[in-house]
């Protein structure tokens, strides 16, 4: 009797079991999440870098919390309005929809088109991005699920100092005071044909600069001097000369800078 009843409770408790448990797990239910894997939650930008260039593509990475699948998954991205973004999708950039996580993958870069505008003479043009849930994704890491983008032009890089301090670029020996007249002149004269490329940031102080940066003053000057002699005679004007309209008309003189 006691082996009968027992073997009905056993019975009785694997019935129910089967018919309360659910499928699978709800977590499990869930759609994989995607998230921006940029170092920073910002990217920077210049086409002071490549002067000979109007348009680029920046590439932005992103990462899928979960496993790869067998196909293409969708990924949404939106621009995004908000404090200090001032550009506009179709003029400063262009997103390229739609975008795709491919298949057994669980990383890509996303392409965002960016513009030379003339604007960027003057100013910065901030750009924000932010990921949006779809029937592939949800959003992954919180504070990785929007990213700014800063491009620009002619703007003063951030590490270049003020004649008399203590960082290279604008110390009186070296380049001195930044304009952006003589800026343009210098990325005119460090400019490499071969790599498209030219020299934009000087972030050594100047007790501490590498070698490659007096080689970097000697191109200047023999720039200035070949173009504009005017600039090195004696007196001033002699021949070919470049004033600077933001340094009360003064010509442009570096190693050692005039002003």
């Amino acid at each position: 009797m006691k082996k009968e009843i027992t073997s009905i409770l056993l019975s009785t408790f694997l019935l129910a079991f089967v018919g309360c448990s659910p499928d699978e797990p709800t977590l499990f239910n869930e759609p994989d999440a995607v998230y921006f894997s940029a170092p920073t939650d910002s990217v920077a930008y210049t086409f002071a870098k490549y002067p000979s260039r109007t348009v680029d593509t920046i590439k932005i990475p992103v990462t899928v919390l979960g496993n790869p699948v067998a196909s293409d998954r969708e990924i949404l991205l939106e621009s995004v309005t908000g404090e200090g973004v001032n550009a506009k999708e179709g003029v400063h950039y262009k997103l390229l929809h739609p975008y795709k996580m491919p298949a057994n993958k669980v990383t890509t870069l996303l392409p965002v088109i960016v513009y030379r505008t003339g604007d960027l003479d003057s100013i910065s043009a901030n750009i924000k991005l932010g990921l949006k849930e779809n029937s592939s994704f949800n959003l992954g890491i919180t504070s990785k699920t929007s990213i700014r983008i800063k491009t620009g032009f002619l703007q003063k890089p951030a590490t270049w100092g003020e004649i008399g301090g203590i960082q290279w670029a604008g110390y009186g020996p070296n380049m001195g005071t930044w304009t952006k007249t003589k800026y343009k002149l210098i990325l005119e004269a460090l400019y490499d044909k071969t790599s498209d490329t030219t020299v934009t940031e000087f972030p050594y102080s100047r007790f501490s600069a590498p070698a490659i940066y007096i080689q970097y003053l000697q191109l200047t000057k023999n720039y200035i001097l070949a173009k504009y002699p005017g600039n090195y005679s004696v007196p001033v004007g002699i021949g070919p000369t470049l004033r600077d309209p933001d340094a009360n008309n003064q010509v442009i003189k570096v190693f050692p800078s005039n002003y």
